[in-house]
C-alpha cells in the first residue's frame, strides 16, 4: 500500500472564524443592498450566498477533519434574534460550536443584551467592530474614532469582568496603540486581537510598525491572536509568500500557545477559498512541531472559546 504523505492526511482543525447565516430567517441588510463600508473592507461581495450553513461549509472543507467551529455574528438587524437562531443550529449540530456575539459597550441597554446572551450557552465571546480609517470615511465601522479612550465605553467594557466572555475588538493596525491601554487596564478580560491585527500598510515601514505594536500587545498574557480574513488584508490574489512573514511574526510574538487560525468563510470564497488557505497555513507552519501545529490549528481556539462537545450542546437545548 502506498505510504500517505503528510499533505494527504486530513488536518484536524477548529476554525476560529466562520459565519453561518440564513437571510430568509434573519435580516442582514448588507446582503439586500450594497453597503459601502462592508464593500470597502471585502470588495465586491455580490457573489456571497444568501444562506450559508454548516453543510455548505463542510462541503468546501473536505481536506480537513473539522473538530469545531467558532461562529461569529454577521451584522444582523436583530443581533439577539440572530444569536437565538444560531443557538438552535448549534443544538442540532454534530460538530462543536462556539458563538461570538455582537455588542456595543456604549449601549445603554448593554446589561439587558448580556443577560439575553447568558441564556444561550454556546456564546462564549462578544465582539465590537471598532475599525476606523482616519483617511477614508468609507472604511469606518465604528460610530466614532475615539471610542477606545472614551470613559463611558470603558465602563461598559468593564462589565465583562463579571462574565466569562472573551472580548474581540476589531481595529485596524494604526489603532493598536490605542488598544494597548485597554488591554492592560482589564487584565481579568481575555482579548482576541482579530484579523491578525488588521494591517493596512503593507510596506516594509508598515510591517515594522505593525510588528512593534503587536509585540507590545503580546506582552499581556490576556491577549490571543487570531489569524483570518487573509483576503481582506492582502487582496483576493494573495500568495503564500505575501502572507508568510506576517503569519510567522504573529506566531513568533504570541507563541503557538496564543495563536489560532480561521478561514473567514464564506467571505473567503470571494478570494481563493478554503482549501488553498489551509494549504497555505500548513505550508507556512510546517517547521513547527506536531504539538505546536496542533495548538494553532485547533487547540488554542478550542480552549480560548471553550468549545463544548456537541452532545453537551444538545442536552442544553432551549425549550421550544
Amino acid at each position: 500500500m502506498a505510504e500517505q504523505t503528510s499533505s494527504s492526511i486530513k488536518l484536524p482543525i477548529v476554525d476560529a472564524h466562520v459565519h453561518f447565516y440564513d437571510s430568509t430567517v434573519n435580516v442582514h441588510r448588507f446582503l439586500e443592498q450594497v453597503d459601502a463600508t462592508f464593500e470597502a473592507l471585502v470588495g465586491d461581495y455580490s457573489a456571497l450566498p444568501r444562506r450559508f450553513l454548516l453543510d455548505d461549509y463542510l462541503a468546501q472543507a473536505q481536506s480537513s477533519d473539522v473538530r469545531g467551529v467558532v461562529c461569529h455574528e454577521y451584522l444582523s438587524e436583530d443581533p439577539v434574534g440572530e444569536m437565538r437562531w444560531l443557538q438552535r443550529q448549534v443544538d442540532a449540530s454534530p460538530i462543536p460550536h462556539a458563538i461570538v456575539a455582537l455588542v456595543d459597550f456604549l449601549d445603554p441597554h448593554l446589561e439587558e443584551r448580556l443577560e439575553a446572551y447568558r441564556a444561550l450557552p454556546a456564546i462564549t465571546a462578544v465582539r465590537q467592530h471598532l475599525g476606523w480609517d482616519s483617511d477614508n470615511p468609507v472604511r469606518r465601522f465604528a460610530a466614532r474614532g475615539d471610542l477606545l479612550g472614551d470613559a463611558g465605553w470603558r465602563r461598559g467594557l468593564s462589565r465583562l469582568a463579571a462574565t466569562d466572555y472573551k472580548c474581540g475588538l476589531e481595529v485596524f493596525a494604526p489603532q493598536l496603540p490605542e488598544l494597548l491601554p485597554v488591554v492592560r487596564s482589564n487584565p481579568e478580560i481575555g482579548f482576541t486581537v482579530a484579523v491578525l491585527g488588521w494591517p493596512v500598510d503593507l510596506t516594509p515601514v508598515g510591517f515594522e510598525r505593525w510588528r512593534r505594536d503587536m509585540r507590545a500587545l503580546s506582552e499581556s498574557d490576556n491577549v490571543c491572536a487570531s489569524v483570518s480574513a487573509i483576503e481582506c488584508l492582502f487582496g483576493r490574489s494573495w500568495t503564500v509568500e505575501t502572507i508568510r512573514r506576517w503569519l510567522l511574526s504573529a506566531v513568533e510574538l504570541f507563541g503557538p500557545d496564543r495563536c489560532m487560525l480561521g478561514s473567514h468563510m464564506p467571505i473567503a470564497t470571494l478570494s481563493r477559498g478554503f482549501e488553498p488557505l489551509y494549504a497555505a497555513y500548513r505550508e507556512i507552519l510546517a517547521d513547527f512541531s506536531a504539538g505546536e501545529q496542533g495548538k494553532m490549528f485547533q487547540g488554542v481556539a478550542a480552549q480560548w472559546f471553550r468549545l463544548r462537545p456537541a452532545r453537551e450542546a444538545v442536552t442544553t437545548a432551549m425549550p421550544a
